[in-house]
């Protein structure tokens, strides 16, 4: 989960904008956004400076002589910012080669250096940007091309032409001429994320205004997709779809961030022609990979690189990269995994666990390298069992109903036993305070999905990192919250009093303790359903959307059935063994939140793991780490120890 907008502000200072008596549990609120991660850098800027210069610099230079003084003053207008930018990025393992081959671009064009030199360099600025940085932004789903088609002749036709050839009414006088979509030495050199770039931001001291006020995000990238694969012959299309879909291992070396940061010059470099084909195929078909393979590939690829780090000695980067191919890649399958085979993705889930364990015990290189290999087989065994046209309507069905089951479970009884509390004491002003929690709840998921679709960029680090404080606090709370409750189930005078006048016995700190249980619990669960049902979308076919939503609405219906029977029961017990039925409830659900608080952490990087040889049981938060069990049985030990000494003075009264 990741935090609401609300705190990005400095909490400190925010909390003036609450009533005093609402004050510690706001705080206590802020702490769990400390996790937000900066703002993508503007990297983005410099992949389109490096990729224009490349480009355009036949226009400006030719065998050592200038050809257009202005183009030529272009170019080194726009090397000297991308030295500048880039000795303003962060520090970072590689910054260093990324600044020594800026300033080599930037001597190269005041050199007026051949168009090979500059080229070779430019490639490997962008090359390096991204393996460095990160990719900063990526499309969520597949484009949709056939809109982008209609936004193309509205928007860009009138400068770029109606075929893309830079030959529209509107750009006969610019200089620069608009670009040429349709030259394949162009094509060759533009990477699609700085296609979407230049949509954005545009190009200053050129015709190219900027869409990123005008057009959302779906649409730029549909259009650099769009005219991205102008160039992509019908012949380089059908050669691309049959090695994509036939040659062993190309979908995994075709991963969605290559389709996007890579410029076809590159893959055709790094992976050779048959590679080459298939991703001007992926720029007419994006489509091809938007399915589970999509999240498989990013997996593979994630784990690779912390083979190939560790070996390399590189500790820290190949720990980061076995927790991205876990968190950001095979973690968005396991549900619809399984849904088709339960035992293979539990499997597939152990072995990325013990990559993760290897690599934290410092073990050699040969026994990391031997468990990441067994990782990519479950990974390939994953992909063959998820193959074809995307996920039967039971598959969808089953992943659908499980994941909104699952998750929202925990909550639906943690704010049913408060409300039944409350309700069953006539406590009016405690029952509107905890609905006041799980609906602000809802309220902060929903603007936390905003921000991450459209504010932020969150890695599956940070989602793990805040799931895993806000169990560890909610596991905290209950646990205080059910010992409460059980200290006071044999009091006949707090029973007595509690009748008839709830609200007051409460006080206002143990209301809003009450609202701050009924938020977290909800909340923590919110975002991650968001990304799961979003992973499930974009695995589905129009022939089976349906059975998605059938599914959430039997989830629905079953965390109704649960609700309905809970309250039933809980009000037709005695007050007094409510008490004690509710305060175990509350203690048992608090240790299962603090073993998936502390797994949290673990896949987040946070705590280190040793793992056990012994099978996961998710529904009660065991998750076999010396850790989490050792969390685990200090809380069961604990909880007993308080318990006998709760009866024994309730005895004594």
């Amino acid at each position: 989960m990741i935090m609401p907008l609300l705190f990005i502000v400095n909490p400190v200072h925010f909390m003036v904008f609450f009533p005093a008596k609402v004050r510690i549990p706001a705080l206590l609120l802020s702490v769990l956004f400390l996790c937000l991660p900066a703002y993508a850098s503007n990297q983005t800027a410099l992949v389109q400076l490096v990729e224009y210069v490349g480009a355009d610099y036949i226009n400006a230079v030719v065998e050592g002589e200038i050809v257009s003084p202005e183009e030529y003053a272009e170019m080194e207008e726009f090397t000297a910012l991308l030295a500048e930018g880039v000795a303003q990025l962060p520090d970072a393992d590689g910054k260093q080669d990324l600044q020594r081959q800026a300033e080599a671009l930037q001597q190269a064009v005041t050199d007026k250096a051949g168009e090979p030199r500059i080229k070779t360099l430019a490639q490997s600025i962008r090359a390096t940007l991204v393996s460095v940085y990160g990719i900063p932004v990526s499309p969520k789903a597949a484009p949709d091309l056939d809109r982008a088609a209609t936004l193309y002749q509205t928007q860009c036709a009138a400068c770029h032409g109606p075929e893309g050839r830079g030959d529209g009414p509107a750009g006969a006088a610019m200089e620069p001429a608009p670009t040429d979509f349709t030259d394949l030495a162009r094509y060759n050199g533009r990477s699609l994320l700085g296609l979407h770039t230049t949509i954005t931001q545009g190009v200053d001291g050129t015709g190219m205004a900027a869409y990123g006020d005008t057009l959302s995000d779906e649409d730029r990238w549909a259009l650099a997709f769009y005219v991205g694969a102008k160039a992509v012959s019908d012949e380089m299309a059908e050669t691309g779809k049959t090695a994509f879909n036939r040659i062993p291992g190309m979908k995994t070396s075709l991963s969605l961030d290559t389709l996007v940061a890579q410029a076809p010059e590159d893959v055709l470099k790094e992976q050779g022609e048959q590679a080459y084909a298939a991703l001007g195929y992926l720029r007419r078909q994006p489509s091809a990979l938007f399915n589970q393979n999509r999240f498989i590939a990013l997996s593979d690829v994630r784990l690779k690189e912390a083979g190939q780090a560790y070996a390399n000695g590189d500790r820290q980067r190949a720990r980061s990269a076995a927790l991205s191919a876990y968190l950001d890649g095979f973690e968005m399958i396991e549900q619809q995994l399984a849904a088709v085979d339960g035992d293979l993705m539990r499997r597939a889930e152990t072995d990325f666990m013990a990559v993760r364990e290897a690599i934290d015990r410092n073990q050699g290189a040969e026994r990391v390298s031997e468990r990441v290999a067994t990782a990519r087989t479950s990974l390939a065994e994953a992909a063959e069992a998820l193959s074809g046209d995307g996920l039967s309507p039971a598959a969808t069905f089953s992943a659908s109903f499980f994941i909104l089951f699952r998750e929202g479970l925990e909550a639906l009884l943690v704010v049913a036993a408060l409300l039944t509390f409350t309700r069953k004491a006539n406590a009016t002003n405690a029952t509107r305070h905890i609905h006041l929690g799980w609906m602000a709840a809802l309220l902060a998921g929903g603007l936390t999905w905003y921000a991450a679709n459209s504010l932020i960029t969150f890695s599956g680090a940070s989602r793990e990192m805040t799931e895993g404080v806000a169990g560890v606090v909610a596991a905290l709370i209950l646990f205080y919250v059910g010992f409460w409750m059980h200290s006071n189930s044999n009091s006949q005078k707090w029973l007595g009093y509690i009748r008839n006048k709830v609200d007051d016995a409460l006080g206002r700190g143990t209301v809003w303790v009450l609202t701050f249980v009924a938020f977290i619990s909800v909340y923590r669960e919110i975002f991650e359903t968001i990304l799961f049902y979003q992973a499930l979308w974009s695995q589905v076919t129009s022939a089976t959307q349906a059975f998605l939503f059938y599914g959430i609405a039997a989830a629905v219906a079953s965390l109704a059935v649960v609700c309905v029977l809970f309250f039933r029961v809980g009000m037709r017990l005695p007050l007094s063994l409510f008490f004690r039925v509710t305060s175990l409830v509350l203690l048992v659900l608090s240790v299962v939140l603090l073993g998936r608080g502390i797994a949290a952490l673990q896949e987040a990087g946070v705590l280190s793991a040793y793992y056990l040889g012994v099978p996961t049981i998710e529904w009660l938060g065991f998750f076999p780490t010396v850790q989490g069990v050792a969390a685990q049985v200090l809380a069961v030990l604990l909880g007993v120890v308080l318990w006998l000494r709760g009866n024994h003075r309730q005895e004594g009264r």
